[in-house]
């Protein structure tokens, strides 16, 4: 099954996190430089499909964490330095055979709170410009992973921008649409469906809500998790997602020890069932 894959930021993760769940999927995340020669053998001697979420290449100038984003930003040096981060990243992908580079767009302005959403809005646009024209010279797919609290994160917006540029995708991240619909007042399965047919990929981790994230980070899939308690529906979800685009690439983009306080459960079983769902 190559459409299913795990997250992967490092050689010591590889083998636990995807061949040793016999998995032929990978998406591959912040590498120190040095390993890359290494990564690039493991990959080709599992035969892996590999995708990449910005950046692959440990960078020594990004502020850290390195999923820290500025396309959004009107400050134009921030915003130049993200999409300077994004090329460079889709060059060495290029190399390195992936599928497709994750980017996180839209996102918060770090510019200020006047800037009016017209003026994001133009900003936003322009940089999508960027990244299409950066997918379609690098001969490499780009998805768009929303992240917010942003008045962009809006499916509106998703839907003009990817009718703007069709060579973009949107990923789906299942545990921050979540957390951002309890926060924004959306409902999370009407946007997944909407949203569906445009779908490039999705990030799959749980949570039951902003509390849960700040606590626990990304907590693996289990089923276990009922809806009942607040955890996203993943079944559904899923069904929505890949009912709207059956090609599109799931990542469980969690880490690989479930937390104690929720119960310590083996992130083993959620593959598992996600495996079973998939195959459903």
């Amino acid at each position: 099954m190559t459409q299913l894959g795990f997250h992967c930021h490092s050689l010591d993760h590889f083998e636990e996190a995807i061949t040793s769940n016999e998995l032929k999927r990978g998406e591959f995340y912040n590498f120190p430089s040095h390993n890359l020669p290494e990564l690039r053998d493991e990959v080709q001697r599992h035969d892996i499909a590999a995708s990449v979420h910005a950046p692959l290449v440990r960078v020594p100038w990004y502020p850290s964490p390195p999923t820290l984003s500025f396309l959004c930003d009107v400050d134009e040096e921030k915003r130049q330095m993200s999409l300077r981060m994004i090329e460079e990243t889709m060059e060495t992908a290029k190399d390195f055979g992936a599928e497709y580079v994750v980017v996180h767009f839209p996102v918060p302005s770090t510019t200020g709170v006047n800037v009016s959403k017209q003026e994001l809005h133009r900003t936003a646009m322009a940089t999508a410009a960027v990244l299409s024209q950066l997918s379609e010279q690098h001969q490499v797919l780009v998805h768009m992973e929303g992240f917010g609290p942003s008045p962009l994160l809006d499916a509106g917006f998703l839907l003009e921008v990817i009718e703007s540029f069709p060579g973009l995708r949107y990923c789906f991240d299942t545990g921050h649409m979540h957390v951002a619909s309890q926060r924004d007042g959306f409902d999370l399965y009407k946007f997944a469906a909407r949203l569906g047919p445009h779908i490039g990929s999705v990030h799959l981790w749980n949570s039951r809500g902003l509390h849960d994230y700040l606590t626990y980070g990304h907590i693996p899939v289990h089923p276990e998790q009922s809806p009942d308690e607040g955890w996203v529906d993943v079944p559904r979800i899923l069904e929505l997602l890949v009912s709207g685009s059956p090609d599109c690439r799931i990542i469980l983009e969690s880490g690989l020890h479930y937390p104690k306080a929720l119960g310590g459960r083996d992130f083993r079983d959620g593959v598992k069932w996600i495996k079973r769902l998939l195959a459903q």
